[in-house]
């Protein structure tokens, strides 16, 4: 009788946990997909060069996309292949040279980045003075690649080609132009002394 009575309270637990199971089964089916996506969307190989992932660009034979997911800011005479205006406009001139620009654009990035580490190049080419970087939209972290080239006019005053393009979708809802309309927006903040000019390249 004893025996009877323990294996029908065990049989009583068991089906008890059924729920618990199928929750946990329920959970796992959604946690597995979540993981997967963030995996792939934070993966640490975009910007790097890797065939689809993104990399660094040719500005001289850059050519626009046929889908809108990308912008850029360049001077007149920069990227004479990029034909599309309402992908494009004219990039500022600042006060300072290049390499003050540079770092300027750098602290700019660092302050967009909740982890500052993160504003660091993928790629670079110092003697170009061209750099990749990664930016990911907030939610769904979705990898954007920048490209920017800094250009020296003289040893008082420089500009840049600045580049923002998805690796995924064909619409980015106008993401890449608001980043870069954000970025130039900012560089004349950090340092306080430099600001916009009125010179045309």
């Amino acid at each position: 009788m004893r025996l009877r009575a323990w294996i029908a309270q065990l049989v009583t637990s068991v089906g008890a946990l059924r729920p618990l199971c199928r929750l946990r089964n329920d959970v796992a089916k959604v946690a597995w997909p979540v993981a997967t996506y963030f995996g792939v969307m934070c993966a640490p190989v975009y910007g790097k060069g890797i065939p689809g992932l993104g990399g660094m660009v040719d500005f001289e034979t850059l050519e626009a996309r046929s889908s809108p997911n990308e912008y850029l800011a360049a001077p007149k005479d920069r990227c004479p292949k990029f034909t599309t205006d309402e992908k494009r406009q004219q990039a500022p001139v600042f006060p300072v040279d290049a390499d003050e620009l540079k770092r300027s654009f750098e602290a700019m990035l660092e302050k967009r980045y909740a982890i500052p580490a993160f504003a660091a190049p993928t790629l670079s080419d110092r003697h170009k003075r061209h750099y990749v970087y990664v930016e990911r939209t907030p939610l769904l972290r979705f990898p954007d690649i920048i490209n920017v080239q800094f250009v020296p006019i003289n040893d008082r005053s420089s500009t840049l080609v600045l580049h923002s393009g998805s690796i995924y979708g064909y619409s980015d809802l106008g993401k890449n132009k608001e980043r870069v309309t954000e970025m130039l927006a900012a560089i004349p903040n950090l340092p306080s002394r430099i600001k916009q000019t009125g010179v045309q390249v």
